[in-house]
């Protein structure tokens, strides 16, 4: 016999994400600029990562998860590419 569910619940958790893998820049880039393209970027993985899927269709995380609020990036690190 199942159990008859008088509530359910929803927590809001904060989490940091660490993207990766982001660019290639090239030497004629400034430094803002970059750190401008690369917030674009990872904020749009994040939500990708949340997003629809593009071969079935459903929403990736199957409803359990979702983005709440503005992502934010609070910090951009960049490393030259050893040759």
């Amino acid at each position: 016999m199942s159990e008859k569910r008088e509530f359910t619940a929803n927590a809001r958790v904060r989490v940091t994400v660490e993207v990766h893998n982001l660019g290639p820049y090239g030497a004629d880039w400034k430094a803002g600029d970059i750190h401008d393209q690369v917030a674009r970027e990872a904020v749009q993985k994040v939500q990708n990562l949340f997003g629809t899927c593009c071969h079935c269709g459903k929403e990736r995380a199957h409803g359990q998860f979702r983005v709440v609020g503005e992502p934010q990036v609070e910090i951009v690190s960049q490393r030259k590419v050893k040759p």
